[in-house]
């Protein structure tokens, strides 16, 4: 059996991350790729820094919402591919936020709301860069420009709880020299979980012996990489926008739906993955009502499910009826079913589709049962077991009229 290194197994238990992108971009309101796609001439979209005064950046409100996400630790954008750095790069480049009309590190600030906060600081830098020429005339030279800019990052703000790299899949014959990279973010911050997003068409692939992490971006999988049988496990991260665009766009009203954001956590977490819940601060600094709303919404079910989230582990050994998406996650002592696609209880004139028995079977758990119990409301479930055939039927009540939890969770205490 592979060992896992202390540092994974403690980012595993973390489970869901709150995912932030905000840039010059954020002021024109079309998302992080506006430069690009919208093909607007470089030196036009760069004057944005002349306008960069985000007054009503509150590093303990977006701290308060990853609370209400139920988020153990953030992942904000410190340089997108734009190239502008939110923090002080120290004479690096004047393509930063000190050289703008705020001139305050507002990575600082954000680093210190979450060491308060007592919320893990994860830091995305982009490696595909459109700001410096050197990108694409001089690799080389480019390369001691990102790691100069990742030296500060580890160097001048504490204790970081991992780097979130973007944009390696621009160049991939490229020789990134990803050895010096990481060795230095090992040199100084020791206990940093490593991730580089290897993006949409390579999902799940390690990209350096170095990575801690593989990511699945906009896709929840059926199940994760960890690495070679006798290599070094590697843990895996979904990561969701709640509408279209990783960074804000006002105009994108194609929001998914809570439910389908619950399922993504549910699943992510039944193929022992994280998952990061993203959303995009406004010019100004803010999260948009409507995310705000979101995260406080979706954190009613995290909170429900805290237990189950956090210290459950996936099992290969309890299965469902394959006809069902239910699912069960272990500790030592407990375990957690997931039951889905649950109904509410109506009567005859109001007709919901929860009324009745519901019977739900599981193969695979072998040790007495003392009591099944939903999370959400602690009502007791009547069920039957086979300990000798290892087999387990309960009935799954529908949700008590006034309440929908998408995915509901039946607590297992074993005898």
């Amino acid at each position: 059996m592979v060992e896992i290194s202390k540092r994974i197994q403690k980012y595993e238990k973390l489970g869901l991350g709150l995912f932030i992108h905000w840039g010059l971009y954020s002021q024109l309101a079309q998302g992080e790729w506006s430069e690009y796609i919208h093909q607007i001439p470089q030196q036009k979209y760069e004057k944005l820094i002349e306008t960069f005064q985000p007054n009503h950046f509150d590093p303990q409100k977006i701290v308060q919402a990853a609370k209400n996400l139920g988020a153990k630790y953030i992942v904000l954008t410190t340089k997108h591919h734009e190239g502008f750095f939110l923090y002080n790069t120290h004479g690096l480049s004047k393509f930063d936020v000190t050289h703008s009309p705020l001139k305050k590190d507002l990575i600082k600030e954000f680093v210190d709301a979450c060491h308060q906060a007592d919320i893990l600081p994860f830091l995305y830098m982009a490696t595909y860069d459109w700001h410096n020429p050197q990108y694409q005339t001089d690799f080389e030279s480019y390369l001691e420009y990102l790691k100069a800019s990742v030296k500060l990052l580890c160097t001048n703000y504490g204790k970081i709880g991992g780097f979130w790299f973007d944009g390696n899949w621009d160049k991939k014959t490229a020789n990134w020299h990803l050895p010096e990279l990481y060795g230095m973010i090992r040199h100084y911050q020791p206990q940093a979980i490593i991730i580089n997003n290897t993006g949409l068409k390579n999902r799940g692939k390690i990209s350096d012996p170095e990575i801690d992490v593989v990511t699945y971006e906009r896709k929840t999988p059926n199940n994760v990489y960890h690495g070679e049988p006798n290599g070094k496990y590697v843990a895996g991260e979904v990561s969701l926008t709640l509408n279209q665009h990783w960074g804000y766009a006002k105009n994108d009203l194609n929001y998914k739906s809570p439910k389908e954001i619950i399922e993504n956590i549910a699943h992510a977490r039944q193929i022992g993955a994280n998952i990061l819940i993203n959303i995009g601060l406004t010019g100004s600094g803010k999260i948009p009502r409507i995310q705000q709303d979101y995260l406080k919404l979706i954190g009613k079910w995290t909170k429900m499910a805290s237990t189950a989230l956090h210290e459950g582990r996936p099992t290969t050994k309890i299965k469902s009826n394959p006809q069902t998406k239910d699912f069960a996650l272990v500790t030592p002592k407990k375990i957690y079913l997931f039951i889905h696609d649950l109904q509410v209880v109506g009567n005859s004139n109001v007709v919901l589709g929860g009324e009745g028995n519901n019977f739900r079977s599981f193969e695979g758990i072998d040790q007495p049962i003392s009591q099944i119990t939903w999370l959400d409301n602690g009502e007791k479930l009547n069920f039957v077991q086979d300990c000798s055939q290892s087999l387990l039927t309960l009935n799954a009540s529908g949700f008590t009229y006034g309440s929908q939890w998408v995915v509901r969770i039946a607590q297992v205490d074993l005898k």
